[in-house]
């Protein structure tokens, strides 16, 4: 599999998280299966210094304003210096700069939406700047039809492309301790409290109400309301911090409680099914579609009903011998293959 033109991933973001990690991964996957492929980031950011780090292919622009002239022109250099047919754009504030960068160029545009969005762009200046876009990847099925509904693409221009995990990382624990385990930010949005106060209710053996949290602390005022609702409910809480290998964790756990508000489509959910853990979520964004593509163990609650997510505890608890773990390995293999993520990718890209 390969293709001939040079393509970019392009990625402007200055901050550290899930959508610059995976930029980066898709750049090396791409390179690694023969794709002509470069990074374009942000000058002085995270992801210029993990390209360096990683010898990634790598342009860099100097810029503050997401529209602005040096921006326009830092791009439009590299587009035209290096023949760039196919620029693959992670995020969505600078789209503006990249419509003045590509014009009168026969490079060609592909958005990749990883983040559900609620405000609309189907207004006819954001028609104007979009215009330069020839097709919209969306990285879960609600990512596609949040694509549809906020921004001015036809059905035609939208495809579903899954991230991947490389399936030689999969594999489960049969013997992991009937424990919780939570990956993320230790934020309000990520269900840190929910999380504590379902397991709190939740009638199961005491000697299971140990939940890890491994993540990020943005607010100490946060963690203290953990600290002070596990005490209550008689929980263990355990704080990680961020901590860069996670495997362990997985391995260590069989449960994974994430009731986020919210996903486009979490790694960390892709990584627990990987690693055989039962997972438990809200019924909110993208979590039935896991229900949908067939896995086993995953358990949804009504979206911020703490006494359903305890209830959805307790079922997880008693059926956890049962989960055809197996199953969903075979599953994952198909579904979030790295060979499947490049071949989509790639049809795309020389379609």
């Amino acid at each position: 599999m390969s293709v001939t033109s040079k393509t970019a991933v392009l990625c402007l973001s200055h901050f550290r998280g899930g959508m610059e990690l995976d930029a980066l991964k898709q750049t090396n996957l791409f390179l690694s299966y023969g794709v002509d492929a470069v990074l374009i980031c942000r000058k002085n950011t995270f992801l210029e210094q993990i390209a360096k780090e990683q010898d990634i292919p790598l342009i860099s622009i100097d810029f503050k304003a997401k529209l602005s002239i040096p921006l326009i022109f830092g791009l439009r250099k590299a587009i035209k210096e290096i023949d760039i047919n196919t620029l693959i754009f992670f995020g969505a504030s600078e789209i503006k700069s990249i419509y003045f960068s590509v014009m009168g160029t026969n490079c060609r545009v592909i958005v990749r939406h990883g983040t559900t969005k609620s405000s609309s762009k189907k207004d006819p200046i954001h028609r104007i700047f979009y215009s330069c876009v020839s097709d919209y990847v969306g990285i879960s099925e609600h990512l596609s039809r949040n694509i549809l509904d906020i921004l001015p693409a036809s059905e035609g221009q939208v495809h579903t492309i899954y991230n991947s995990l490389d399936t030689n990382d999969i594999g489960f624990n049969r013997n992991s301790s009937l424990t919780f385990l939570h990956i993320g930010r230790v934020e309000n949005g990520k269900g840190v409290i929910d999380a504590i106060k379902a397991l709190s209710k939740a009638k199961i053996p005491i000697q299971s109400k140990v939940i890890t949290y491994v993540g990020s602390i943005e607010e100490k005022s946060v963690q203290k309301e953990i600290e002070r609702l596990a005490l209550e409910g008689g929980v263990n809480v355990v704080f990680e911090g961020f901590c860069k290998n996670v495997s362990s964790f997985y391995s260590d756990n069989s449960f994974f409680l994430f009731p986020s508000y919210g996903e486009g489509l979490p790694n960390v959910m892709l990584e627990a099914i990987s690693k055989g853990l039962s997972c438990i979520t809200y019924d909110n964004t993208v979590f039935s579609e896991f229900i949908k593509l067939g896995f086993d163990g995953v358990y949804l609650a009504e979206d911020r009903n703490i006494d359903d997510l305890s209830k959805m505890i307790e079922i997880a608890y008693q059926e956890r011998k049962g989960v055809n773990l197996e199953a969903n390995m075979t599953r994952f293999n198909d579904v979030f293959s790295i060979n499947g993520n490049i071949k989509k990718w790639l049809e795309l890209i020389d379609g």
